[in-house]
């Protein structure tokens, strides 16, 4: 993302947030499909985080709405960021199997957790609902 010195906070914030946003669903729904490993669900992981700081870098163009875009971003980085942890314990402790079997049910859970976050996170609609607040501002 490159800020363009010519331009306001909210000219920036209106060119560069609704390409940051397509890019975002497109990667969220290559990530919910359940094909993906875990390597991929924590690099989408880090896409959220990128996405959501960046939001927040333009916060006062949008004022006390953003709020709820935030927290529903903030719980599926937390659903991925679970996923996270159990893939790096199951890793590092590979030589447990009964660890090994209760981190895979759990990362199962997890994920349908993710997934279910993310259809209503993509509900019909919401790219556009997206699209329409980042380019409107206040």
């Amino acid at each position: 993302m490159r800020l363009r010195i010519n331009k306001t906070a909210q000219e920036n914030a209106r060119i560069l947030l609704p390409k940051l946003l397509d890019k975002y669903f497109k990667a969220g729904r290559k990530a919910a499909d359940g094909k993906q490993s875990a390597r991929k669900l924590h690099g989408f992981r880090l896409a959220t985080k990128q996405f959501r700081y960046s939001l927040e870098l333009f916060r006062p163009c949008y004022g006390p709405s953003l709020e709820r875009k935030l927290e529903a971003l903030s719980s599926l980085q937390g659903a991925l960021g679970k996923l996270s942890d159990y893939a790096s314990i199951r890793a590092t402790l590979a030589g447990d199997k009964a660890l090994a079997a209760k981190l895979e049910r759990a990362s199962e859970t997890k994920l349908k957790e993710f997934q279910k976050q993310w259809k209503a996170f993509d509900a019909d609609g919401e790219h556009k609902r997206w699209l329409r607040y980042l380019e409107k501002g206040r």
